[in-house]
């Protein structure tokens, strides 16, 4: 019986032995994937992608014109002083009326190259000097480029005023996003939120349309009896996209 009473008593601090390895093992923590983060998730944020837009038209009241003033020679000195000449004489004609931001004026370049004979020989010289003409009073602009003589306009472009596109685009910018503030009311409406929260936005204007094709050459004679320049100003579109994301509450 002494013997049996030991056997007994072994068994259970056996099964003690067991029950603590047991329990021991199931308080280990279980190790967690690397691409997992630590303690509770955070729970799914509701998010919404928006976009809203604004867009005016807006009459050109800004002209650009190009002249120029070709000549040819024997020798490439006689052709690059008639190509001075004739910029500087534009230039002293124009300097009185220029004002900035409304009638500007400006060279854009000069060339002199070589003429070539049949048999490849230098048979003369000949080259080209631009202007530019420009500005918002678009009559005094035309009226300007009739008073240099012997320029050509090559080529006519409309569009809008530096002021006047930067007022236009504050206009569009707080119209487009009082449309993107709009749409995510109604969105947060829809889907029962009690609001929403901006998470991102990002606010473009769009680039303004090239202008229209040249008017062909004319040349310009200085006289008041001269055929005056057509200049019909259009339209151009002005338009500012505002997007991003609001986060549903």
């Amino acid at each position: 019986m002494p013997r049996c009473s030991s056997l007994i008593r072994h068994g259970l601090v056996l099964l003690a032995t067991t029950a603590s390895l047991a329990v021991t093992a199931r308080a280990q923590p279980q190790a967690q994937p690397q691409n997992q983060p630590h303690g509770p998730s955070a729970p799914p944020q509701r998010v919404v992608y928006l976009t809203a837009q604004a867009e005016q038209r807006l009459p050109h009241d800004w002209v650009v014109l190009t002249l120029s003033a070709r000549h040819q020679a024997a020798d490439a000195r006689t052709v690059q002083h008639q190509l001075n000449d004739a910029v500087q004489q534009a230039l002293s004609l124009w300097r009185p009326q220029l004002r900035p931001e409304w009638i500007e004026a400006s060279t854009a370049g000069m060339s002199v190259q070589p003429r070539y004979g049949r048999e490849g020989q230098i048979v003369g010289w000949q080259g080209s000097a631009e202007l530019t003409l420009q500005g918002r009073d678009m009559a005094a602009v035309a009226a300007l480029a009739q008073q240099a003589p012997g320029l050509t306009v090559t080529a006519v472009r409309m569009t809008l005023a530096r002021a006047t596109q930067r007022a236009a685009e504050a206009a569009l910018r707080q119209q487009a996003i009082a449309a993107f503030r709009q749409q995510a009311d109604e969105v947060a409406q829809a889907f029962g939120a009690r609001g929403w929260t901006l998470r991102e936005a990002h606010v473009n204007p769009a680039p303004l349309p090239a202008p229209g094709e040249p008017i062909a050459m004319r040349t310009l004679a200085a006289s008041p009896s001269a055929e005056a320049l057509p200049l019909q100003p259009g339209l151009a579109w002005l338009q500012l996209t505002v997007t991003g994301s609001v986060a549903l509450e």
